[in-house]
């Protein structure tokens, strides 16, 4: 396995244990994205995720919908079912080196899961946050998180994924990594 796909699972993974987690009358609460309820957040996640699964060889690019569309009325099942699909298909052979167009341009998709892994492990924090859960995200990964955003932090942020940094609320690896997405919680 790739330790970009191993990054990747792992963040995927997050995501879908924090939507399996989350309450089911949270999923309307407002999120620390602009505009965006934790629903909201949930269908765009998954939306990335059926993307990236297509770009592997998995179906069809999903239809361009409003967020809160995709994710349904049962966000979790959209999230596990994104989760395991878009795992599902980099699970195939030759699926990482497969060459997709990305907004970042064309590249393996072994390198474009490299560089948006932190993408579902940031929401996973997003979905935790709106619902004031347990994110699961581990010290370790957390700096695992910020060490490979930072060089990266303003690329990201020219193509729309991220807000300015905002100052860490804490000392510890997640609240670093979480400011330099440009997120603050909802439950301060």
């Amino acid at each position: 396995m790739s330790g970009n796909l191993q990054s990747f699972t792992q963040a995927a993974y997050t995501l879908r244990n924090v939507a399996v987690r989350m309450p089911a009358d949270a999923w309307d609460n407002d999120s620390c994205c602009d505009g965006w309820n934790a629903r909201e957040v949930a269908g765009h996640a998954s939306w990335v995720l059926r993307n990236i699964a297509a770009s592997a060889g998995a179906g069809e690019r999903p239809e361009k919908l409003p967020e809160a569309a995709i994710a349904g009325d049962d966000p979790t099942a959209t999230i596990c079912a994104s989760v395991d699909t878009c795992l599902a298909a980099l699970d195939r052979p030759g699926a990482l080196q497969t060459v997709a167009q990305t907004p970042f341009g064309e590249m393996p998709i072994d390198n474009f899961i490299g560089t948006i892994w932190i993408d579902p492990l940031t929401h996973a924090w997003d979905i935790a946050d709106a619902a004031g859960i347990e994110t699961g995200i581990d010290a370790a990964t957390a700096a695992a998180a910020h060490a490979h955003l930072e060089p990266i932090a303003d690329m990201l942020r020219g193509a729309g994924a991220f807000g300015p940094a905002v100052n860490a609320v804490d000392g510890d690896a997640l609240s670093r990594f979480v400011a330099l997405t440009g997120r603050r919680s909802m439950q301060s």
